[in-house]
């Protein structure tokens, strides 16, 4: 395991255990306030602020659309925050959270179009 130095802190780097390989890509953003969420939490953003919220398929304001798994805990129940979020890679569908708005079927094809595949470990 490597370690990442920034600045004066010392922050040893613990890979996301639902990401299993392929294109890994990382993107980050606002967590939207009032929310506590999981590390493999599907995330969609907002289309009126540009902020991140847990996707939920039957929302309207864009949301509905995922844009990527959350990379780590994150409360934001105190106020917005910034995260990490994977936006690409081979995920363990097992540790993928979804929204219970979300059925199986959609599910499978929650992030068709984008270079995240939902895949069985072996």
């Amino acid at each position: 395991m490597s370690d990442i130095y920034a600045g004066s802190s010392y922050v040893p780097y613990q890979p996301a255990p639902f990401i299993l390989g392929g294109l890994v890509a990382f993107d980050s953003g606002t967590l939207s306030s009032g929310q506590n969420l999981e590390r493999g939490t599907v995330i969609g953003r907002v289309s009126a602020s540009g902020e991140l919220v847990e996707s939920q398929q039957d929302a309207t304001n864009g949301s509905q659309n995922p844009v990527g798994v959350l990379n780590h805990d994150a409360d934001a129940s105190g106020g917005a925050m910034n995260v990490v979020f994977a936006k690409g890679g081979d995920l363990d569908k097992t540790q993928v959270k979804f929204h219970t708005s979300w059925s199986a079927t959609e599910q499978l094809a929650a992030f068709d179009g984008t270079p995240i595949s939902l895949v069985t470990p072996e």
